[in-house]
């Protein structure tokens, strides 16, 4: 709590004197007890118990600078200043006898803390430019990552932008940083020296730019981007080039609606580095009625990682799913609702499959819908001023398995401080291998349950227990509790 509380004065006071600003912070301290299952290199394992208290501390500083700068209407030259920081600490019984040598865990740190975002950015600078400074996240329908650097937008038109940005991708490795948005495929906990662990703490410069158009009523809009992503090669060997491209893509996202009846949107990824397109939506919302909804959903995705990841070699075949969906509200504020889908697996060259009715075979010599799964849920949802209750069955069978549960939470308030929820979930499953053993098929239940206490105005106290039983443990009990505090001008 206190680093991050330095670091967030610190920030403050780096910044020039503002005429006139608001600000709001938001404070959240989350303590969670469990164990987890550690695998040692010699095929031993022990449960390592974790105390983990967790704190975020959210900052957002906007209307920076004198009413003047506005201009009449208010909305022209708005500075703001955003961060989010985080810092976990873990106070469990295995530090006591933590796993050293081959055995050690990177990944589980005792305390760590991460700037989730921090960035001083600009809206409507001079009626144009809108730019932000610092780390900052992006996320659309195909594509998302964490930027140390600049982004700059500028709008030619009411119709028409052009953005740019550069810096480097946020890594894990680097101080204060989160893994979250890095590059799937590598890891900085490998204990192969063949995989060059130390990759992921060269710097990955990045790239990129795009142009959008659309009005700003948001009627419609389209956005086609480029964005490359390389680094230098760590421990470099003779014959190895001085660096290489970690990622590479262009994208377009689409949008469009007409009214509150049409709604449609659609994105797709060409990834230039691996010379295919590997994302592909596409999703369609009509309103039948005032009470009815109906939506279609296309997705391909096939997946890739890291340029510099060996898992490029192994990725398996890509999957295209159809879904269709379809929603009636009824009085009282319940819904029900029923959504089904049929998914389509592409086999990669040279697949064989090593076990099932197919063992030894060409997997696209396969009997015909060797490669289809289906499934679907139905379920209903009531909302009220003091609660809500929520009910889904679902059902998946086809290839890789099937899986069949349900589902059912309720979250009711019983007086104004107090809130209380519950939780019940149970599911089956069993998998297409042969000779797995009783691991190929198993059952589990679980059970939870929780409340809110508001303290006082801004104060929140959330406290949460949960249990599961099935075919592979007896019992698998953990809590969660979290103080969350929101302050304001």
């Amino acid at each position: 709590m206190r680093e991050a509380v330095i670091v967030g004065v610190l920030v403050c006071a780096a910044m020039p004197r503002a005429f006139a600003y608001d600000f709001s912070v938001d404070l959240r301290t989350i303590g969670q007890g469990y164990q987890v299952r550690g695998f040692a290199p010699d095929g031993s394992n022990e449960l390592l118990s974790r105390r983990r208290l967790t704190q975020y501390l959210d900052l957002a500083v906007f209307d920076i600078g004198p009413s003047a700068w506005h201009g009449d209407d208010g909305g022209r030259n708005l500075f703001y200043f955003d961060a989010s920081m985080r810092l976990d600490a873990d106070f469990g019984g295995y530090l006591l006898g933590a796993p050293g040598g081959a055995a050690a865990i990177p990944e589980l740190k005792q305390s760590q803390l991460d700037v989730l975002y921090a960035y001083f950015g600009g809206r409507n600078i001079g009626g144009r430019v809108d730019f932000q400074l610092g780390r900052q996240i992006h996320f659309d329908l195909v594509d998302f990552y964490s930027l140390d650097g600049a982004n700059l937008v500028v709008h030619l038109s009411r119709l028409f932008a052009v953005e740019a940005l550069a810096g480097t991708e946020v890594r894990g490795e680097l101080p204060v940083s989160s893994p979250i948005y890095e590059l799937d495929g590598t890891s900085a906990g490998s204990r192969d020296p063949a995989t060059r662990r130390d990759q992921n703490a060269m710097l990955a410069p990045m790239a990129g730019g795009a142009v959008a158009v659309g009005p700003p009523s948001g009627a419609y809009s389209a956005r086609l981007a480029f964005r490359e992503v390389w680094s230098a090669t760590a421990d470099r060997r003779p014959g190895d080039p001085a660096s290489g491209v970690n990622f590479e893509a262009a994208s377009l996202t689409a949008a469009a609606h007409w009214l509150d009846w049409v709604t449609v949107s659609g994105g797709l990824r060409y990834n230039v580095l691996f010379d295919e397109l590997d994302d592909e939506q596409l999703a369609l919302r009509v309103k039948l009625t005032a009470r009815q909804w109906i939506t279609l959903e296309h997705d391909f995705l096939a997946p890739t990682f890291d340029g510099d990841s060996i898992w490029n070699v192994f990725a398996t075949g890509a999957y295209r799913d159809l879904r269709a969906g379809y929603e009636l509200a009824l009085p009282r504020g319940l819904k029900v609702y029923a959504r089904g889908f049929v998914r389509f697996y592409d086999a990669t060259a040279d697949e064989v499959a090593a076990a099932g009715p197919y063992a030894g075979q060409d997997v696209g010599a396969s009997a015909p819908g060797a490669r289809r799964a289906e499934g679907g849920s139905v379920g209903a949802a009531w909302r009220a001023q003091r609660g809500m209750a929520r009910a889904d069955l679902y059902w998946d069978d086809g290839y890789g398995g099937r899986k069949l549960g349900g589902d059912a939470t309720v979250r009711i308030r019983v007086r104004r401080p107090l809130q209380l929820e519950g939780r019940a979930t149970g599911y089956a499953w069993r998998d297409d291998l042969q000779g797995g053993g009783g691991t190929t098929h198993g059952v589990v239940f679980g059970l939870q349950a929780g409340g809110r206490y508001e303290l006082g105005p801004g104060t929140r106290l959330h406290l949460l227990l949960e249990d599961n039983v099935g075919t592979f443990y007896t019992s698998q009990f953990r809590g969660l509790a979290m103080v969350e505090l929101d302050a304001g001008p």
